[in-house]
């Protein structure tokens, strides 16, 4: 396995920031100007994939890795907020993918290009904009809010229960993931 220690700084802090970076981008892609509560439930649910895909040490060891540095980097999660912006996230995240191609073995690239599609996709479905236009978290869509943290579709589906610019947020970065 790669080990983050022999990566310069400046590839470490690239690798581990861009799962965190998108997460918050596809969050930032559609605020519900109505209420805050979107924020917050987007941010809840990027801090719980994050946990999630670092206790998945046996099944996705170099995801794990980095998801357990940015646990551990929490104190730069502000400045990742600042970078989160669509142009650089996307340019990131196509020179953290290079990165991975020149350092990483192919197990470890598919692993990484998953949980960032993980924390994509489940950051967008957070909220279900699409399914909860009073902005209130009805019961009967309460156990499909909760499934929705237990595994994300695969690259090539996008569950319905998100706005039109979350969808179009996860196509572009499903481009450049699949590169």
């Amino acid at each position: 396995m790669t080990n983050l220690s022999e990566l310069s700084s400046e590839e470490r802090n690239l690798l581990v920031s861009i799962p965190y970076r998108v997460g918050v981008w596809i969050s930032n892609s559609d605020d519900n100007e109505k209420s805050k509560f979107d924020d917050k439930r987007e941010m809840q649910a990027l801090e719980g994939t994050i946990v999630r895909l670092a206790g998945l040490h046996r099944k996705m060891p170099f995801a794990s890795s980095i998801m357990k540095d940015i646990q551990s980097n929490q104190a730069s999660w502000g400045n990742w907020q600042g970078q989160a912006l669509e142009d650089l996230v996307l340019a990131d995240c196509q020179k953290a993918l290079e990165l991975c191609s020149a350092k990483c073995s192919k197990a470890e690239q598919a692993q990484y290009k998953h949980a960032i599609w993980q924390t994509g996709i489940i950051v967008a479905q957070a909220f279900g904009e699409q399914i909860d236009p009073d902005n209130e978290m009805h019961v009967d869509r309460f156990f499909s809010w909760m499934g929705s943290f237990i595994s994300a579709p695969k690259m090539a589906k996008s569950p319905e229960n998100m706005s039109v610019k979350e969808k179009t947020a996860l196509k572009k970065l499903r481009a450049v993931l699949k590169q």
